[in-house]
């Protein structure tokens, strides 16, 4: 399908569809995460192309869908025997088997961490790998194979989670040795899956993705708006928890809405079989957004201290990198966010927050607050780049492109909007002071 380049907002070097094409059709699995809402919403913004989004989820969703959309209650953790009588029932539903000219696979599990480790310990977490195999037998049973199926994976096929990567990540570099992946198998089912059934393929590699949905607490967003509001309501600073050079290194992150070009990959015949990443387009990190978020919140900041007593030094336990050289990945922490999110002053102002403003969470990020200020303290903390390459997207035509720090504001205002943080008020122009300039 032939485009035109376009902004919208905060987004420029968009695709712009011709009028008069074919309207086809998409299932999309794990529709209430983050990539899977984001990707519902905006195919569903355009009916003139999609005629049926397909939203699959085990719990219904937590907003209207509306428009051209079909909610589909199937547990992915099912029998695929189970998944595909769902697939076939009766009514509307009948269509998705018969007509569905896209999958994308976001449906994900985050599997506990293993006794006494982080996030992420356990690497295996076979449990999204079943999920994929459940669904791709059952399309097999159905006899019903889209034209191109989309599975989504992410930066840690790098190993982004252990120790220092090639960098910048590319598309080609091959697997890391000694550490087990729920990846790889992912990758290599759905490649089986492909060459027996003749359907094409992609595999979507983007970085911690930046967006607002009631059912993720897996979301840096909100654990970052979280600590800002908090910090502010205490008359305390933003406190960063990392060294300098976790301050100053790139980590470049993915916007949700971004995602959607997934379309791009439906309608693009030449990205056929291929593995593409999914970043932003510019470049970022945390030390630099750190006065952004402080302005945006109306509360002071800390650059990450200097004395070296203030730090301990954590060692990854695995003594290759990814990259497969040099030593172990090490980094040097002053506190942790998780910690922050346990303190009793802490917990008292989020039950104050809580019931002055009628916040609601499916998910509560202080209870689950593994999930949500962990995740953040992964993503910040280390202090290794993770700067991920777009230079095959652009060569196949993809030109999106969001400032980072712009689509993490707009993603608070988003949260406000659900009720998810309290609402505050952005100036109009933010006046960001970088301490020491």
């Amino acid at each position: 399908m032939s485009s035109q380049v376009k902004s919208s907002g905060i987004f420029y070097g968009l695709p712009e569809y011709a009028s008069g094409q074919e309207k086809q059709s998409v299932l999309v699995a794990g529709a209430n995460g983050i990539t899977g809402a984001h990707v519902t919403k905006v195919l569903n913004e355009h009916p003139e192309r999609w005629s049926n989004v397909y939203a699959l989820s085990r719990k219904p969703p937590s907003q209207p869908l509306g428009g051209n959309v079909t909610y589909l209650s199937i547990d992915l953790l099912n029998s695929p025997e189970q998944i595909a009588k769902g697939l076939e029932k009766t009514g509307p539903i009948t269509e998705v088997t018969r007509y569905s000219d896209y999958v994308l696979f976001a449906a994900y599990i985050q599997t506990p961490p293993k006794e006494g480790g982080g996030l992420w310990s356990d690497t295996a977490e076979m449990g999204a790998t079943l999920l994929l195999s459940n669904l791709l037998e059952a399309l097999k049973i159905s006899k019903k194979i889209p034209k191109r199926f989309v599975l989504q994976t992410g930066g840690k096929h790098y190993g982004v989670h252990i120790g220092p990567t090639l960098n910048p990540m590319e598309e080609s570099d091959p697997r890391y040795l000694k550490e087990e992946n729920f990846y790889f198998p992912q990758e290599d089912l759905l490649w089986k899956w492909a060459e027996e059934t003749g359907a094409t393929w992609n595999v979507t590699r983007p970085g911690f993705i930046i967006g607002a949905v009631p059912e993720a607490a897996m979301s840096i967003a909100l654990a970052l708006a979280l600590y800002a509001t908090i910090q502010k309501e205490l008359d305390q600073p933003l406190e960063f928890h990392g060294d300098g050079t976790a301050w100053a290194i790139e980590k470049q992150v993915t916007s949700s809405r971004l995602t959607y070009r997934a379309e791009w990959l439906f309608q693009t015949p030449t990205t056929a079989n291929e593995i593409l990443n999914i970043a932003d387009g510019g470049s970022f990190s945390y030390g630099k957004f750190w006065p952004i978020l402080a302005a945006a919140f109306g509360v002071r900041y800390e650059v990450p201290k200097e004395e070296d007593a203030a730090y301990q030094t954590i060692t990854m336990p695995q003594t290759l990198p990814p990259r497969g050289f040099g030593p172990a990945g090490s980094f040097r922490i002053s506190g942790s966010f998780d910690a922050w999110s346990q303190r009793p002053e802490v917990l008292a102002k989020w039950a104050e927050l809580k019931a002055k403003y009628g916040l609601e969470h499916r998910n509560d990020p202080f209870e689950n607050h593994g999930d949500v200020f962990g995740l953040l303290d992964g993503e910040t903390l280390g202090n290794w780049g993770r700067s991920i390459s777009m230079n095959k997207n652009r060569k196949l035509g993809w030109h999106g492109f969001v400032d980072s720090a712009d689509s993490f504001l707009a993603t608070f205002e988003e949260l406000v909007d659900l009720k998810m943080i309290p609402p505050f008020k952005t100036p109009e122009k933010l006046e960001v002071k970088y301490t020491g300039c």
